[in-house]
């Protein structure tokens, strides 16, 4: 086709520009067949799919509308390798153009696909995805590293964030540019002199929501070894919610966008706020139900405690019952060995005068003597029993205790006062000490 030049002097308005270049597109590529790989695939609610064509070089826009769809036997998918069959057709107020598909068909998987697939399963073979290999983030940062743009929306966002959680913090911004040629150089550059300078104790590296084509550089091996060497944990910030990058399994965190990152970095301080009144009443409960156990157990305690006096009735009536059975042992045994000795004296007085007298005299003697000393030995034996039970009985003993030191106190009725509760400024008291007993009046009492 023969297109003749216009006149110089004839002025086109950009509208008029933009049709004519639609007239020629249109009509020059009516129908076109392209090979290329799907990138920024995108399917809304609409039911239309748009996408990019792309090879090593370039990219073009395309668009399958819904109507289409039915025509087209394969799903289009990120990183396909298609030829495409259709139409360009040019949008004359924004002097746009892109290719209006109406058939496809597989072309082999695409080349950047295989490549982010390779150097997917060379990392992970290295170990630098592995789930052992993440650090947990510092709980309250107070330095923390930025990489990403210096003029994006990202950073704003991460200080808009920062600033409303309300607490004090520092923030280092390393600056690179995170999509074009040199952007993988000036990331990898950002995120090792934050690791040079040393004071940052999180970094966020990421930037806004773009393209699959805007993303690629976070998939770039380099910018990917960078943090995974990183001594300092890191976020990854990329705005992105579908798709994972290469980073975002390299970092010790993922966050879906900038601002989540921000989050996830600085705790808000009414959280803070609510989390420390939970753990105050925790605290309190706590000790409260602590105490009150503690009480129950001195209650306890004091309930099989007795008091003095009592315990002093009872080793009474223990030494009462121990000369008792000492008296009727003792009575036991002289009527047990009463009849031994009636009968052997009965038997001597009937012993022939010979000569065999002076043995049985000699035994009769003997066992005289072992009686006395069986009787001495028991009478003995419960002399030092009963002697131990008055030496316990002396040590519980109220005169001894006083004699240490203590009173005991008693109120004007004579009953015994063990706390300052009952007992009031001008009470008559008695105050009982280990030699006698003085009669004093309250004047003050102190807690």
């Amino acid at each position: 086709m023969e297109t003749l030049p216009l006149p110089l002097h004839d002025i086109l308005s950009v509208t008029r520009l933009n049709e004519s270049v639609r007239d020629v597109l249109e009509t020059r590529f009516a129908m076109v067949r392209v090979r290329g790989e799907i990138s920024d695939l995108h399917e809304p609610a609409s039911g239309h799919v748009y996408f990019a064509l792309i090879d090593a070089q370039s990219r073009i826009r395309a668009v399958i509308w819904r109507g289409n769809r039915r025509r087209i036997t394969i799903a289009p998918q990120l990183g396909q390798k298609v030829i495409v069959t259709g139409r360009i057709a040019v949008y004359p107020p924004r002097g746009e153009y892109q290719l209006i598909v109406e058939g496809m068909q597989a072309d082999g998987q695409g080349d950047a696909r295989a490549r982010l697939l390779a150097l997917h399963a060379k990392l992970t073979q290295e170990g630098l995805f592995a789930p052992e290999r993440k650090r947990p983030l510092p709980p309250f940062p107070k330095i923390i590293g930025v990489v990403t743009s210096a003029t994006g929306a990202a950073l704003q966002d991460i200080i808009r964030v920062l600033d409303d959680r309300g607490l004090g913090y520092h923030l280092i911004v390393a600056a690179a540019r995170v999509q074009g040629e040199f952007a993988a150089k000036e990331i990898v550059d950002a995120l090792q002199n934050l690791s040079r300078d040393g004071r940052s104790q999180v970094i966020i590296c990421g930037r806004g929501g773009g393209s699959a084509d805007d993303l690629a550089v976070f998939n770039d091996e380099a910018v990917v070894r960078a943090i995974a060497a990183s001594p300092i944990p890191i976020i990854s910030a990329v705005g992105h919610e579908v798709d994972l990058t290469l980073t975002d399994l390299a970092a010790d965190l993922r966050a879906p966008t900038p601002s989540a990152a921000a989050q996830m970095v600085m705790p808000e301080k009414k959280h803070l706020e609510q989390r420390l009144r939970m753990v105050t009443q925790g605290l309190h409960q706590g000790l409260a139900q602590l105490l009150l156990r503690q009480n129950d157990r001195l209650t306890r305690i004091a309930s099989r405690l007795l008091h003095p006096r009592q315990q002093i009735e009872n080793y009474r009536f223990r030494c009462d019952e121990l000369q008792e059975r000492l008296l009727a042992t003792s009575r036991s045994s002289v009527q047990r060995l009463r009849p031994v000795v009636v009968n052997l004296h009965n038997r001597l007085a009937l012993w022939p005068q010979t000569r065999a007298l002076p043995t049985s005299q000699t035994q009769l003697n003997q066992n005289r003597k072992r009686l006395s000393q069986e009787v001495h030995n028991l009478f003995q034996q419960k002399a030092i029993a009963l002697n131990a039970l008055a030496a316990r009985l002396h040590g519980v003993s109220p005169l001894e205790v006083l004699s240490r030191g203590y009173a005991i106190v008693y109120d004007g009725q004579g009953q015994i006062q063990t706390t300052m509760q009952s007992i009031s400024p001008g009470d008559p008291i008695s105050i009982r000490l280990s030699d006698g007993t003085l009669d004093a009046t309250v004047t003050q009492t102190r807690g």
